[in-house]
């Protein structure tokens, strides 16, 4: 569900005037580039029930919300969004929910993209597919350790294969891409940098076994 929250004004066809910043006053800044930011809003009398993330794109008078933080300590399970990165007016992040509840756990890992001018969802993906569907309807491979994103809606992501939030020894980690050429696996194998994703126009690169790695993200 979309949930769309004005923090003032629009300054469309205003002139003469600075245009409306975002985030709004006592937020905590999560993300920045040139043209947008991820911030946490606190909690106010429209907004109670929060805090929670927020996107916008500079100069416009709205902000969209992007989930809650992390929440755990649960005996029945925990959830939230996090790792925000920008590309430009495009946002991405990792949503992830777990439960206890018996007979079995349960856990969902997805990567979500959205355009911040105007609050539409480009993507939301598993974080991958496991070799054999899940009998407990589990999302997604395991939660992802890193995630780039451009402007056009086309991300990469690191993902550790198989953990679901629960320690797992040895890691083992896989690179994935999604962009206008399809979804895809780009590497897989427990000598890949977690975090090591970084993103140069159009060049995707990462470390693998001490040795840089490099692909295409058009």
């Amino acid at each position: 569900m979309l949930f769309l929250v004005s923090f003032g004004a629009s300054t469309a066809g205003a002139r003469g005037k600075a245009p409306v910043k975002c985030p709004p006053g006592r937020s905590h800044l999560v993300a920045a580039d040139a043209q947008a930011q991820v911030f946490v809003a606190p909690k106010t009398p429209r907004l109670p029930e929060y805090p929670g993330f927020f996107g916008c794109v500079y100069g416009r008078g709205k902000s969209y919300l992007l989930g809650i933080p992390l929440e755990g300590g649960s005996p029945t399970g925990s959830g939230g969004s996090a790792m925000f990165t920008l590309g430009g007016p495009v946002v991405a992040f990792e949503e992830s929910v777990s439960t206890n509840l018996e007979p079995e756990s349960r856990y969902e890992n997805e990567i979500v993209v959205r355009n911040l001018r105007n609050g539409r969802y480009l993507h939301r993906l598993p974080t991958g597919t496991p070799m054999t569907p899940p009998k407990n309807g589990d999302v997604g491979v395991g939660p992802a350790t890193d995630i780039v994103v451009k402007s056009d809606g086309a991300v990469a992501w690191i993902v550790d294969v198989g953990k679901g939030g629960v320690s797992r020894a040895p890691a083992v980690y896989e690179v994935h891409a999604v962009d206008r050429t399809g979804s895809r696996v780009l590497a897989s194998g427990p000598e890949i940098g977690p975090s090591s994703l970084a993103l140069a126009g159009s060049t995707l690169y990462w470390t693998q076994g001490g040795k840089p790695m490099s692909a295409v993200l058009s």
